[in-house]
């Protein structure tokens, strides 16, 4: 019994969404929302309130925390992917690229599926803030991820990941 595609097949018959994404504990946890689902192609946009008691020391929020916004919706969009197929998936490898802090606010992270074959799936994600976000110094003064006047720079985190599918 998986209860993250049990949530996504309910949530694809009723079309009820938004809706809150309470399928697991750490999704509870997260302030999770399951904002919109594509069965054909495999797609999930989820909303995220962190509290701020997943923030570090800085006062921004633990890499391992954004990590886990990101596999949620690589998770969420394999599940609708397969919501018509009998097999499971494990996560066989992520890749995580941090682009600018964040804060606790509210998180929008988009992930779909690239490429679904036999045995594997390929999955890439972004979180972006739902709001703009506080000014944030760059302290190499290099221009890059931190800067505050590039065009995306409420974009947060960009992951990808490779799922093995497996009969259940």
């Amino acid at each position: 019994m998986n209860t993250d595609r049990d949530l996504v097949l309910e949530l694809s018959k009723s079309g009820r969404l938004p809706a809150p994404l309470a399928s697991n504990p750490l999704a509870r946890e997260l302030g999770g929302e399951i904002l919109e689902l594509g069965t054909d192609g495999g797609l999930a946009v989820l909303a995220f309130n962190p509290p701020a008691r997943f923030a570090q020391g800085s006062g921004v929020l633990q890499g391992g925390i954004v990590t886990a916004l990101l596999d949620f919706a690589m998770a969420f969009a394999a599940h609708a992917k397969l919501l018509g197929d009998d097999r499971g998936f494990a996560t066989a490898s992520m890749n995580i690229q941090f682009l600018r802090p964040a804060p606790p606010a509210r998180y929008i992270a988009r992930g779909h599926i690239v490429r679904a074959g036999r045995k594997l799936l390929f999955a890439e994600a972004k979180l972006v803030a739902a709001e703009a976000l506080p000014m944030v110094a760059d302290p190499a003064g290099s221009g890059g991820p931190g800067r505050n006047d590039a065009p995306d720079r409420d974009l947060i985190a960009t992951a990808s990941a490779v799922f093995a599918l497996a009969e259940r």
